[in-house]
């Protein structure tokens, strides 16, 4: 099952179409406890995250802001809690998730590239006004503001069609990020830019709906269980995620880029011609000991055996022979699997054998590899040397 698949199993299990229809505030005790407690797990993993620091810093503020969101809404709609603010919290942290997002992939495209504070900073300025605002004209006040610049700001805090404008912004620079890199990049990678996009595409929907019904309460409630449902399973996911296949969140993209990119990527990076030089001898030195049938090999490991820097090492990588860490890896693994089938074609038994042999720990990702080296799948590949 692939990320993408993964995701749509997800929504489909967690969010049954039956479960809005009868949501009744007095009715969803369970369900509050598991919205609390999703939040609580989404709180950890973003903490955990923004530990990480780097491009993983923006998609802890991201996961983190998802939780707070779906807290407040469920403490909201339960009777039982006394949380009554005159304007949500939600109204503000939601104008997190664009400049989070959209920071997380430019920073994991681009891990060495420096932005200062002041370019960082203006990604955020509507969040902090907006909860500058929510805490100085309302929920530190007495009574509603009935007129004047006060009323003005708390309808601006309200408006739908702010946040829709706001991520319709962000959402623009993200499909314009997923474009431009999708055809460089790994399956696995671009299947989680892929579920990044789709994700975010579909809050800026939900906006956008919220925006066109705001005078229509049963709808709008609706929407927000809808949120609260999607934000648990993104959570979820990445939880899983962080699990399964950490390095497919926590690890910066390997791109292949071509001659004008690497210039542009490195331009900055201290390592000179010798010491590339150098680090691609050791580097092919590590081929030869065979280092790529560790199936747990990753760019951070490798680089440790040779005693390096992950980002020297994709740096040689990307320079030296114009791929990527995992386009490198595989193709040596596939040559392996090439050697185990054309010595023996008539001898094997068992095609899991040969993704393991090989230095694979899927199907899917060898059945990508092979494909995209050979044209064609090792069983077609293997019939045709038996003809």
């Amino acid at each position: 099952m692939d990320i993408v698949s993964a995701f749509s199993f997800w929504t489909k299990a967690i969010l049954p179409l039956k479960t809005l229809e009868t949501a009744i505030p007095s009715e969803l005790n369970l369900l509050h406890f598991i919205f609390i407690g999703i939040s609580l797990l989404g709180a950890g993993v973003g903490s955990y995250l923004i530990f990480l620091k780097k491009h993983n810093l923006y998609m802890g503020v991201f996961i983190i802001a998802m939780a707070a969101i779906l807290l407040e809404l469920t403490l909201l709609w339960w009777d039982g809690v006394l949380h009554i603010p005159k304007i949500p919290f939600y109204s503000s942290i939601s104008f997190l998730l664009g400049p989070s997002l959209f920071l997380y992939i430019q920073r994991k495209v681009y891990p060495h590239q420096k932005m200062k504070a002041t370019a960082i900073l203006q990604y955020f300025v509507i969040f902090i006004i907006s909860l500058l605002s929510i805490l100085i004209l309302t929920n530190t006040n007495s009574d509603m503001p009935g007129n004047g610049l006060r009323l003005q700001g708390v309808q601006l805090l309200n408006s739908y069609y702010l946040k829709s404008f706001y991520f319709a912004f962000f959402l623009a620079l993200i499909i314009k990020q997923y474009i431009k890199y999708r055809k460089q990049i790994d399956s696995m990678d671009r299947n989680w830019l892929r579920i990044l996009v789709i994700f975010f595409f579909s809050i800026f929907l939900i906006s956008i709906i919220g925006a066109l019904f705001k005078d229509e309460f049963s709808l709008i409630n609706v929407t927000r269980y809808i949120i609260a449902y999607f934000f648990s399973v993104f959570i979820i996911i990445i939880s899983f995620l962080l699990y399964l296949f950490p390095a497919i969140v926590t690890e910066p993209l390997q791109i292949r880029l071509n001659n004008t990119q690497i210039k542009e990527k490195y331009q900055n990076s201290g390592l000179t011609i010798a010491m590339a030089s150098t680090l691609r001898l050791q580097l092919l030195s590590s081929m030869e000991e065979k280092i790529f049938l560790n199936p747990t090999l990753s760019l951070e490991t490798l680089a440790k055996k040779l005693n390096t820097d992950r980002y020297s090492l994709s740096q040689v990588i990307n320079q030296e022979f114009n791929k990527n860490f995992y386009e490198f890896i595989n193709d040596y693994r596939i040559d392996e699997c090439l050697a185990h089938i054309d010595e023996n074609p008539h001898q094997i038994d068992s095609i899991s054998d040969l993704i393991y042999a090989s230095g694979f720990n899927n199907k899917v990702s060898f059945y990508n590899a092979f494909k995209k080296r050979k044209s064609m799948t090792p069983v077609q590949y293997i019939k045709a040397l038996n003809q």
